[in-house]
C-alpha cells in the first residue's frame, strides 16, 4: 500500500463500514448532561477540563455550534444563556444531545454544514477534528468559516500526533494502522504545526497550545497503555492504575484536574502531547483560557420553595451534592446513585418537609434489609429499613430541626443519608464491568416551606 494510499479511506481500511453505528457506540450513552444535574465541584475532574475551557472562553447569551455533539457533553454551557445548536453523524447521539438540553440537534455532515452563512458566534469541537479524513478537513474548515459571523470564534480540542511518542500514519504497517484506527477512529491526526497552519489558511488570528501531556485521566492513561501501546507510564504504575476502585480513581482524576486547572490559569506552556487545544478567528484573540471567565451560575443559589410549589433539589440549580454521590444517570426515572453515604447542600428561608424517591438493586434485601439513617444539619431526623427492590417515597419532617431567628434569615441547610453497607453491580453481573459502591438511587428530592 501507498503512502497516498494508506491516508485516504482509512475507515475502510480499518473495517469502519457504519461510522454512525461505530461513534454510536462510542459516545451514546444513559449518562445524564443536562446542565441540570451538573455539580460544581465537577469543575475539577479532568475528565470535564475540555467542557470547562470552553465555558470560559464563549460570551453569555451567545450562540454555538457544537460539531459531532455526540450526546451533548457541553449542556453546561446553558447555564451560561448560550443558545446551543448540535450537529453529529449519529441520529442517536443527536436526539441524546437534545434530551440533554441542547436548543436543536440534528444528523448531518460537518462538510455540508445545514446552517445558514453568519449563523453562528462560536463553532465547537471537542475530540472531532482527528477523526476527519485528511482530504476533508479543508472543507469542514469552509464551513466553519462560512457559519460564523464575521467576528465570530472557533474553538477546539483536537487529538494530534505526537510524533516524539508515536509513528505517523505513513509509518506504520498495514497491521498497525488498522489497530490504530479501529480503537478510536483517528483518521486524520497531525502534528501541532500542521494543525496551525491548516487553520490560519482560513482565519487570520491562530492560537494553539499542547494539553494533557501532564495531567491525564486514569482511564486514558491505562487505554494509551494497553489499546496504543504508548509508554505513557512505567509498568508498575500501570498495574496500580489498574488496581484503583471506582471511587480511586474518580480522586485520581479530580486531583489531576485540579492540578490541570492551576497549569492553565497560570498560563504554564506544556510540553507537546497528543491533544491540542486550539482557537482561532479573523478579529484578534482575547484570552486563552479565560476570555469570558463567569462561573457563578454553576453554584447553588438560595432556594424560594413554597407551601404549594416544592423545588426539587435533583433538577435544578440550586442545590450541590458534594459528596458520596455519582452523576446522574436515566435508570429510569433519571436518579443519582449513592456510596455508603451522600450530603446534599443548599439555602432556602423556608423549610418544613422534605421528600424523595429511592430504591435499592442490592440483591439480598429481603434476608438482610439495607439501613437507612436521615440527617439534617447533624441531627438524625428518619430511619428506613429497605427490604425490597422498588421505588419508595419516603417524606421527612424537618420542622422541629429546623430554628430560625427571624423570617428573613437565610437556612444553611446540610442533608445526608447514611447506608449500612453497599454493593457492586460487577460482584453479582458477570457481563458488568461496574464496580462502584452503591447502596441506592435517590431521586425528586423535593422540599417545602
Amino acid at each position: 500500500m501507498t503512502e497516498g494510499s494508506k491516508t485516504q479511506r482509512l475507515y475502510e481500511f480499518a473495517g469502519i463500514d457504519d461510522l454512525a453505528e461505530f461513534y454510536r457506540l462510542r459516545y451514546a450513552s444513559g449518562e445524564i448532561l443536562d446542565a441540570n444535574y451538573f455539580d460544581a465541584v465537577n469543575r475539577f475532574d479532568i475528565r470535564w477540563s475540555r467542557t470547562m475551557w470552553i465555558y470560559d472562553n464563549v460570551r453569555r447569551g451567545s450562540s454555538v455550534l457544537d460539531l459531532g455533539c455526540g450526546a451533548g457533553v457541553l449542556a453546561l454551557l446553558k447555564r451560561k444563556e448560550v443558545t446551543l445548536t448540535g450537529i453529529d453523524i449519529s441520529s442517536d447521539c443527536a436526539a441524546l444531545a437534545q434530551r440533554n438540553g441542547y436548543h436543536v440537534a440534528q444528523t448531518g455532515e460537518l462538510t455540508n454544514l445545514p446552517f445558514a452563512d453568519n449563523s453562528f458566534d462560536y463553532v465547537v469541537s471537542l475530540d472531532v477534528m482527528g477523526h476527519v479524513e485528511f482530504d476533508q478537513k479543508n472543507a469542514v474548515l469552509k464551513e466553519i468559516k462560512r457559519v460564523l459571523r464575521p467576528a465570530g470564534v472557533t474553538l477546539h480540542g483536537v487529538e494530534c500526533m505526537n510524533r516524539a511518542q508515536q509513528k505517523d500514519y505513513s509509518q506504520m504497517s498495514e497491521d498497525e494502522l488498522r489497530r490504530f484506527v479501529a480503537v478510536d477512529g483517528h483518521v486524520g491526526m497531525e502534528d501541532e504545526p500542521a494543525n496551525a497552519a491548516r487553520f490560519g489558511r482560513f482565519f487570520q488570528h491562530v492560537r494553539t497550545e499542547p494539553r494533557y501531556s501532564v495531567c491525564v485521566p486514569c482511564e486514558e492513561l491505562i487505554k494509551l497503555a494497553d489499546d496504543y501501546e504508548l509508554p505513557r507510564c512505567d509498568a508498575d504504575f500501570l498495574d496500580y492504575l489498574r488496581g484503583l476502585s471506582a471511587n480511586e480513581r474518580r480522586a485520581f482524576n479530580m486531583a489531576m484536574g485540579y492540578v490541570f486547572e492551576r497549569i492553565s490559569s497560570h498560563h504554564i506552556k506544556m510540553p507537546a502531547s497528543g491533544y491540542l487545544l486550539v482557537k482561532a478567528s479573523d478579529q484578534p484573540l482575547g484570552d486563552f483560557y479565560n476570555e469570558h471567565l463567569d462561573r457563578s451560575d454553576l453554584f447553588p443559589s438560595v432556594i424560594e420553595a413554597t407551601d404549594n410549589e416544592p423545588v426539587c433539589l435533583d433538577r435544578s440549580l440550586r442545590a450541590a451534592f458534594i459528596s458520596g454521590w455519582h452523576p446522574a444517570e436515566d435508570l429510569p426515572p433519571i436518579a443519582r446513585w449513592m456510596g455508603r453515604a451522600g450530603t446534599i447542600r443548599f439555602q432556602t428561608r423556608a423549610l418544613s418537609t422534605l421528600r424523595f424517591d429511592l430504591t435499592s438493586h442490592i440483591p439480598d434485601l429481603a434476608s438482610r434489609p439495607l439501613e437507612l439513617q436521615f440527617l439534617f444539619n447533624g441531627k438524625s431526623v428518619g430511619t428506613l429499613s429497605l427490604a425490597q427492590i422498588g421505588w419508595t417515597r419516603t417524606t421527612l419532617d424537618l420542622s422541629e430541626v429546623v430554628v430560625k431567628e427571624s423570617e428573613k434569615e437565610i437556612i444553611d441547610a446540610l442533608f445526608e443519608i447514611r447506608a449500612s453497607r453497599t454493593w457492586q453491580p460487577s460482584s453479582t453481573n458477570p457481563g458488568s464491568s461496574d464496580d462502584r459502591e452503591l447502596s441506592i438511587a435517590v431521586c425528586n428530592v423535593e422540599i417545602f416551606a
